[in-house]
């Protein structure tokens, strides 16, 4: 079966193309003439063989008058039947006479076969569901995948939308469909099912159906181990982090319904030792490792979901970022060479010299640590006399000669490369959609960033003037106590488990997910344990930039091992798990 045909997608799941009576009737683009069949042969196990055969006697030339002899040799016996397999003889071939007839002999298979298989279903349903978010699908498609999803309530609307998966609908659609009252399942799903926001009314395991369908909403128990795969080095879909659900449906044929179990459990497997896909199961599984992880529960509200918003992409980097260790300064001059282009712009890097004032620092993900930063690059741009934004034109007056030199040549160079849908001036593709410029009106302030993506998340406060690139996140407001408080959330030892697992926004980013999968509380500068957040914070970012001044090169281990960070961070501690206990381990 088809995808689309074994989620009966055309029918939305009320058999809107059947009449499951002795004839079953599909109904067709001509509402008067329907397509009929035999119920018998329908449901026949040799239905798809004999189907084909249909067709081949229908396709003869001497096709005349053998409608006798077709309903003899499928042992068609009463004259409903009869008359049913004749006119359906006729109307395919019109269909032939008129040249209509390339797809209805897999059009009448696909629709009739989830039907065939739902009339008897199984004790038993394992499988892979397709994995398709919301903005991945066409355009066409959306739509009835938005209605079919919210008529099986696994639909997450508002800003979680676009991170629908159409895994969820398919697997509560093959267990109505497909499964009997007790049945057991198994699907391997995106790691994203044991922990996202978007995928909470799936865990719910409550898969309800509207009145209108006319049938009893699905439920299911969830409560068997779920396998998580996340941590395992050689996973069964290496290009995606995977889970696999367990669960049972619980309708139960007249009976007292039983309520739907939610996920409650989660078996994180991992292997102590290598494995690869030539070994056998009785090698891999004395290698496996198993041990018990706990279940978020889905914040209700959130105060920060949409306060944070993501860094700039500074690219082309080869005409516009540049290391310090590639540069000198004099007399408010930058002398530099860019960092060397890659992909479009393999092999391209630039020199040259340009007023101080057009450059400023830039911070990339690798930059940062816990509570601090270590290093920085440096962006050129076209940066307006009060340092607000990013201008779209040349500036005049004194002192812009170097840059305007600069600049034409790199913006003739971006010209020369750039893709055709790319922004048409080196300015516009720097500060795209403005995303510099919205930093750098931003109050003036410090901001609060966090890592986009990686192991574990890390989060550091920022200079006003430092530029932000789109591998982390950031926030800024006037209220430095806030920006403190916010890091010392996102450090907080006690709550890594929870970003490292639930926190995401996808397997590998972290995305908008800390701010959207937490209830952050809204800062509160009254608020005691508020005010100790902040407080440690800025200790701790005290500590961090004494010891980045000792080493060249610092790195997070040797953060979260100093000595002198330990009380600063059980300090911390103990002020998350006293306002978030839900999400500490």
């Amino acid at each position: 079966m088809h995808l689309g045909d074994s989620l009966q997608w055309e029918t939305r799941g009320n058999r809107a193309l059947f009449s499951l009576e002795e004839v079953v009737t599909i109904t067709t683009d001509e509402p008067d003439n329907p397509i009929r069949l035999p119920r018998t042969f329908v449901f026949d196990d040799e239905f798809i063989s004999r189907l084909h055969q249909v067709f081949d006697y229908v396709r003869r030339p001497e096709y005349l008058d053998i409608e006798d002899d077709l309903t003899a040799v499928l042992n068609l016996n009463t004259g409903a039947e009869q008359e049913a397999l004749r006119q359906f003889y006729r109307t395919i071939r019109r269909y032939i006479d008129e040249g209509r007839d390339d797809v209805w002999q897999w059009y009448i298979a696909n629709l009739i076969q989830p039907v065939r298989l739902s009339q008897n279903p199984a004790t038993r349903l394992v499988g892979n569901p397709p994995w398709v978010v919301y903005n991945a699908m066409a355009d066409e498609r959306q739509d009835d995948f938005r209605q079919q999803a919210q008529d099986r309530n696994v639909w997450a609307g508002a800003n979680l939308a676009t991170q629908n998966d159409l895994a969820a609908t398919f697997v509560a659609t093959c267990v109505d469909f497909y499964l009997r009252p007790g049945g057991k399942f198994g699907f391997v799903l995106p790691y994203a099912a044991l922990r996202a926001r978007q995928w909470a009314k799936f865990r719910s395991g409550e898969w309800s159906l509207p009145a209108s369908s006319g049938r009893e909403s699905t439920r299911a128990d969830l409560s068997r181990d779920a396998w998580d795969f996340m941590n395992l080095n050689l996973p069964p879909f290496p290009q995606a982090n995977s889970s696999v659900i367990f669960g049972t449906r619980l309708d139960t044929d007249g009976r007292p319904r039983r309520p739907a179990v939610p996920l409650s459990n989660i078996q994180q497997i991992t292997n102590a030792e290598p494995v690869n896909p030539k070994m056998t199961w009785d090698e891999v599984k004395p290698r496996l490792v198993y041990s018990r992880r706990k279940v978020w529960p889905t914040a209700p509200s959130v105060a920060y979901a949409d306060a944070f918003r993501q860094g700039a992409t500074l690219v082309p980097q080869s005409l516009v970022v540049f290391d310090d260790a590639n540069a000198s300064r004099s007399r408010s001059v930058v002398y530099f060479k860019t960092e060397r282009g890659k992909g479009d712009w393999n092999g391209l890097e630039r020199s040259g010299d340009v007023e101080e004032r057009f450059v400023r620092p830039a911070i990339f993900s690798k930059h940062l640590l816990p509570f601090g930063i270590t290093g920085h690059l440096n962006i050129i741009a076209p940066f307006s006399d009060d340092g607000k934004s990013v201008l779209r034109e040349l500036p005049q007056g004194d002192g812009v000669r170097r840059f305007i030199n600069y600049w034409d040549a790199a913006d003739a160079d971006y010209r020369r490369i750039k893709k055709p849908k790319s922004p048409d001036i080196l300015a516009g593709r720097v500060d795209y959609v403005r995303q510099i410029s919205a930093r750098l009106m931003a109050f003036d302030s410090p901001a609060v960033v966090y890592s986009q993506a990686g192991s574990w998340l890390d989060s550091a406060l920022v200079s006003p003037e430092t530029v932000i690139d789109s591998t982390l996140f950031w926030f800024a407001t006037g209220q430095l106590e806030e920006l403190h408080y916010l890091a010392a959330i996102f450090n907080a030892p006690a709550l890594a488990e929870f970003f490292h697992t639930a926190g995401r926004a996808s397997d590998r980013h972290f995305h908008s997910g800390p701010v959207r999968n937490l209830p952050i509380p809204k800062f509160n500068h009254r608020n005691r344990r508020h005010a100790t957040l902040a407080a440690q914070s800025a200790a701790a970012h005290g500590r961090v930039a004494a010891l980045a001044a000792e080493r060249r090169k610092l790195t997070r281990s040797e953060v979260l091992s100093d000595a002198a960070m330990q009380p600063i961070l059980a300090a911390i501690d103990a002020a998350v798990r006293a306002i978030l206990p839900d999400y500490c381990v």
